[in-house]
């Protein structure tokens, strides 16, 4: 695959190309771009040394030079200017931090890093909030590249591990204890493939207005497929978040919706019966407590680092280099006999909290509570009830985030911040059928009913 690795992002680029010919250079064609082709995103376009920048990054570099006016527009109506101060707090946080830390070059990487998520988290936000019928387009578009990931998946069980577009896989594709294969599909590594399995599936149950019941029904058979995919990723944590997704968008969601959930879960489970997959879930169950073990002795170490900088951190991605030079017991052994240290501590809002401090900890547990807090206020006071599904979505990741550090890929990242900015812009986003079929771009028909 290293050949169709090179050639991939050159292709990607060419796409958005055609895409801004035909569609026209706006923030709806760059934003549908991104989430439609979300499996790319995290393709690289430059070496490490050059900053190992990648195909998200320079497409939303691009978004903000040449739609820059739409990026600096302020609407002072809808309030939305929160989380631009949180986000100019976090940048203070990462570049004090990287100015004391050990290691600044990584932190000053990092800071650049960071500006994407931020330009496509704006874009979407004031892009959701300028046009309510863009809500429900970007769960389509949403919907689509998790469409593109599971087929990719299929190849993969067929074909195998080198199907893959990475010259490398992480070690935990292969289970050395129970030999078992999990699955990453097109990511590198097989827990952050279960965390976007897990996150997407949700999107399939969420009911979008002039759906057909064909259509409607082919939704719930993915979500059921989601769940085989889940397993076959053989990831603990993004199943244990899946089903307390699950539990919330059953409770919260409408009579109807809770009817058709059942039956989709039914169907997952007479799939999964009749197939009778043993890929990691289930399996893997049975040294959970050792696994345990070991992640509380290094969660205990990350806990007493951060309290030896419980300001601004270690620095932005200082975490690998850190260990290597004062804690020299965290890494893994593979078969070659080579070590490989760990780059977190197997706990995402651990990794957090030893780079950020406990500053940028506080900064970023204000960004996912903002959005829950509105999201469950809708569903429950104002009878929002279909934003539970947004909410369990968001809802999965964060548990599944307690035991793996994720956003590291722009794909999940991405998924992340699309639910943050759909919970926060939904109450406002309120639509008829009417409007939907007077918007070329969301005609029902075969195209777009996904």
């Amino acid at each position: 695959m290293n050949i169709i690795t090179a050639i991939l992002p050159a292709l990607v680029i060419l796409l958005f190309i055609l895409n801004i010919f035909y569609n026209g250079n706006t923030v709806q064609s760059c934003l549908f771009f991104i989430l439609c082709m979300l499996p790319f995103m995290d393709l690289k376009i430059t070496k490490e040394a050059w900053g190992g920048f990648k195909m998200f990054d320079a497409l939303c570099f691009y978004c903000l030079v040449f739609l820059l006016k739409d990026f600096t527009t302020i609407n002072l109506k809808h309030r939305n200017n929160f989380y631009l101060l949180l986000f100019m707090a976090l940048g203070i946080v990462v570049l004090l931090g990287g100015l004391l830390s050990e290691f600044p070059g990584k932190a000053y990487l990092n800071l650049v890093k960071i500006f994407p998520i931020f330009i496509f988290g704006r874009f979407l936000l004031t892009e959701c909030f300028r046009d309510n019928l863009f809500h429900i387009k970007a769960i389509k578009a949403l919907k689509i590249s998790y469409l593109i990931s599971l087929a990719f998946l299929a190849v993969q069980v067929v074909i195998g591990l080198k199907f893959t577009f990475y010259s490398e896989l992480s070690p935990n594709t292969i289970d050395p204890v129970f030999h078992i294969v999990r699955y990453p599909g097109v990511f590198y590594d097989s827990q952050g493939h279960g965390q976007y399995l897990a996150m997407g599936s949700f999107l399939f149950l969420y009911p979008e207005p002039g759906r057909s019941r064909r259509n409607m029904y082919l939704n719930y058979l993915v979500f059921a497929l989601a769940i085989i995919a889940i397993n076959l990723a053989g990831s603990r944590s993004a199943f244990g978040g899946f089903v307390i997704g699950a539990v919330i968008s059953f409770f919260i969601a409408a009579g109807r919706y809770r009817i058709m959930g059942a039956i989709a879960l039914v169907a997952a489970g007479i799939l999964f019966t009749t197939i009778s997959i043993h890929s990691g879930v289930f399996d893997r169950a049975k040294n959970i407590s050792d696994d345990l073990q070991f992640r509380q002795g290094l969660w205990t170490e990350a806990y007493q680092i951060a309290d030896k900088h419980p300001w601004l951190g270690i620095g932005s991605g200082n975490y690998q280099n850190y260990v290597i030079r004062h804690n020299q017991n965290q890494y893994l052994e593979i078969e070659s006999g080579q070590r490989i240290y760990f780059d977190q501590p197997e706990n995402g809002y651990l990794k957090i909290m030893v780079e950020l401090g406990f500053t940028g900890f506080g900064i970023f547990i204000l960004f996912m509570l903002v959005p829950l807090v509105k999201g469950f206020k809708a569903a429950i006071v104002y009878n929002e009830t279909k934003v539970a599904f947004l909410l369990a979505s968001l809802v999965c990741w964060l548990v599944a985030f307690n035991t793996v550090y994720s956003i590291y890929d722009y794909r999940i990242f991405i998924v992340v911040v699309s639910m943050v900015v759909l919970i926060i812009t939904y109450p406002e986003n309120e639509y008829d059928e009417e409007d939907l079929a007077d918007e070329p771009a969301y005609q029902l028909n075969e195209t777009y009913e996904i």
